[in-house]
């Protein structure tokens, strides 16, 4: 039985530990500086909470841990599959004043299957022979709080921008005839974060929402296209379609391209 070593699990506590801290330091400064001053102007709805669900495709799902001659590049969807597979993700955001917000992202993103290597691999310390069944489980959650200011508004547009700290929790899982590899990894990663939106007609919105990086050891962008149509004040829908893609190149190297048609319902309260 192979699998992580354990100063891996001290590793990863710090660095979530190490991650929280932060996140709460972003957070009490906002709070401090960007609330607004008695009599400033509000907006209408202080919070919206969107619930996201729909399909996921991935087109792309490559690992090679460790990223040397220890081990082999693999594609996760020889064995897998492309899907589709269900997918959900929650959005909360905080409007703090009118062109002032602060946004919550989970978004969990897994896959499963079993299949054959037509080669042999080597994962992560783990050996395993090609023409016979491996079982395999892909988990790449994310957690991102993100800061927006409104920089240009008109009778139909509106254009945010801003920053996103991005928490990666990954986890890549391979089993064959009692040899378990595993592989986890969880990581900090700033982006760039915007946003523009279009009224095309009365209830109606076009929607466009970025967040994402490119830096030499890795990137990671999330793309969206939606329409979303106001039930009422206070309810909406939205309908359109996601791309994620992304990865890290070091010690390590996986890279995945998922694309999701996504439906949502909203709140604003």
């Amino acid at each position: 039985m192979m699998g992580p070593v354990p100063s891996l699990k001290h590793q990863l506590t710090g660095r979530l530990r190490d991650i929280r801290v932060v996140i709460g330091a972003i957070v009490s400064v906002l709070v401090i500086t960007i609330s607004p001053a008695a009599g400033a102007s509000l907006p209408d709805h202080r919070f919206s909470l969107e619930f996201e669900t729909g399909a996921v495709w991935q087109s792309r799902n490559q690992i090679h841990i460790p990223d040397s001659s220890a081990g082999t590049r693999f594609a996760l969807t020889d064995i897998q599959g492309n899907g589709p597979d269900a997918q959900r993700r929650v959005e909360l955001t905080w409007n703090m004043a009118h062109r002032h917000s602060v946004r919550f992202v989970y978004a969990p993103l897994a896959f499963s299957g079993t299949g054959a290597f037509d080669m042999p691999v080597r994962f992560a310390g783990g050996s395993f022979t090609p023409g016979t069944a491996v079982d395999s489980e892909y988990k790449f959650n994310s957690y991102r709080l993100s800061y927006r200011y409104l920089l240009h508004e008109s009778d139909r547009w509106r254009w945010r921008i801003g920053a996103t700290a991005f928490i990666r929790d990954a986890r890549v899982e391979l089993r064959q005839q009692g040899v378990v590899a595993s592989d986890s990894n969880v990581g900090f990663v700033p982006l760039l974060s915007t946003s523009l939106e279009y009224d095309v007609a009365p209830h109606w919105t076009a929607l466009l929402d970025f967040d994402g990086l490119v830096s030499t050891q890795g990137r990671a962008i999330d793309a969206a296209a939606k329409i979303r149509y106001d039930l009422s004040d206070t309810w909406y829908l939205t309908a359109g379609y996601r791309v994620f893609e992304g990865g890290v190149d070091n010690d390590r190297y996986a890279f995945g391209w998922y694309n999701f048609a996504l439906a949502s319902l909203g709140v604003r309260f």
